[in-house]
């Protein structure tokens, strides 16, 4: 096999090809001199005069017309080569945890690939196929995030599914994309993507995407809380252990990837039994003392917010605390989404802590009463600051905080946490390229 490719110079290993992409902040051409000194043994570049300051008698360099089509290429070719099945996974919610789910139902059976974290871009994907896909027959299963319609078209040209689910069709990125019809459009852009002899994985109970059907040129499994879909509850025939109401569906949907996969009853049940939660998404973790964590900080939208609060109301505990962050890049729902989420965290919580100008906002619309504006902050920062003169964790709390991940509400977690527990073993966004730079304006 050849050498890895790597586009970053801090994570890069000795003899790996280095691809200088250009991003929004940063451009892979003004680091070549650093990743030859790393030990790259080959650099990859699009700009003619890249290479004029770094000393290439000890390196092999390729220039290209574009480097992340480059990548795209390479990976479509070792896909190829390879004969490796692509699963794909996209739905404005959910994606990840789908993801892990199918995962845990094929790797009983099948050699699974899939990237870490949210690599759900061509770029992400790309890196992963090329640096793990190293054997005959191999399944890919990625998740493919869409900002806007064409997204996962660019995606499936390159990394083209022979399987794909679609989750479901939310207001999420509803400010860039428009509209509701318009992110049905963008997520259908998959399931375009297959040829006769594919199949899609459609949740029924979404119309939105059930309608997905009419655009499928393969085999369609339906999966619902309705009898009538071909895969439905009664095929779930063990404890998922997930949180929250979407772990029936999130089961149903990898059981209908098992059943594209030619997988029986009994196989693709014991898979399920053995999901685990990723990081930051409705996951239980210990507290100072004793108090119990609903760590659900990856990211938020209207719908897992509230389904993150149901999930703190059932829980048992002497208090109930809810942490709630923004929700960022809701459009024009963004005003009745805050509201909503205050509402249903002032009626389900003994606590109710809000963080962030769009929750004060929601808050201060309630006309609360003025000992109340102690519980809403601007950011997490003030909010940590502030979080000893409003509670104190004890043995018996649950305390849930969640936020979209530009609210670093991670950070709020990462100080409730018991002392015992490390925080990058646990936590989300621990990188420290994330944890030093500045927060963006949101």
């Amino acid at each position: 096999m050849n050498s890895r490719f790597s586009i970053d110079t801090r994570t890069l290993r000795r003899g790996d090809t280095f691809v200088a992409i250009r991003g929004e902040k940063f451009d892979g051409h003004d680091f070549l001199e650093a990743a030859v000194k790393q030990g790259a043994t080959r650099l990859i570049v699009d700009r003619a005069d890249a290479t004029r300051s770094v000393p290439t008698s000890s390196v092999e360099v390729a220039r290209v017309e574009d480097c992340l089509t480059y990548l795209a290429w390479e990976a479509q070719k070792r896909l190829d080569d390879l004969q490796t099945q692509v699963i794909a996974i996209t739905g404005s919610v959910g994606k990840t945890t789908t993801k892990r789910a199918v995962v845990a139902t094929l790797d009983r059976v099948f050699d699974v690939v899939t990237p870490t974290g949210n690599l759900n871009t061509l770029l992400g994907a790309s890196l992963t196929v090329l640096n793990e896909i190293t054997r005959p027959n191999q399944k890919f299963i990625a998740e493919v995030g869409a900002y806007q319609r064409g997204d996962i078209v660019n995606f499936c040209k390159w990394i083209k599914p022979s399987i794909a689910v679609v989750t479901n069709v939310q207001p999420v990125h509803l400010e860039r994309m428009g509209s509701l019809d318009n992110i049905a459009l963008a997520k259908g852009e998959l399931v375009d993507a297959l040829t006769e002899q594919g199949v899609a994985c459609l949740n029924q109970d979404d119309l939105r995407v059930a309608e997905m059907r009419l655009r499928c040129k393969g085999r369609v499994i339906s999966y619902g809380s309705d009898s009538a879909a071909d895969i439905n509850p009664s095929h779930i025939k063990v404890d998922v252990p997930l949180l929250g109401g979407y772990r029936i569906s999130t089961a149903m949907a990898a059981y209908a990837v098992g059943v594209a996969l030619g997988l029986d009853d009994e196989t693709i049940n014991a898979g399920l039994s053995g999901i685990r939660p990723e990081k930051g998404r409705l996951n239980l973790l210990p507290g100072r003392n004793d108090a119990v964590i609903i760590d659900d900080t990856y990211n938020a939208s209207l719908s897992s917010s509230l389904e993150a609060l149901d999930v703190l109301r059932q829980r048992k505990g002497s208090r109930k605390i809810a942490i709630m962050g923004d929700m960022l890049e809701l459009g024009a729902t963004e005003e009745e989404a805050h509201s909503r989420v205050v509402n249903a965290a002032l009626e389900g919580a003994d606590v109710a802590i809000f963080v962030g100008a769009r929750m004060r906002s929601a808050v201060l619309r309630r006309h609360l009463a003025e000992e109340d504006s102690r519980a809403c902050f601007s950011n997490q920062a003030d909010a940590l600051a502030s979080l000893s003169r409003i509670f104190t964790p004890a043995s018996g709390d649950v305390i849930l905080v969640k936020g979209s991940a530009g609210m670093r509400m991670e950070n709020i977690v990462e100080a409730l946490l018991a002392s015992d527990l490390k925080p990058a073993e646990v936590l989300v966004r621990q990188e420290k390229s994330w944890k030093t730079k500045e927060p963006e304006s949101v």
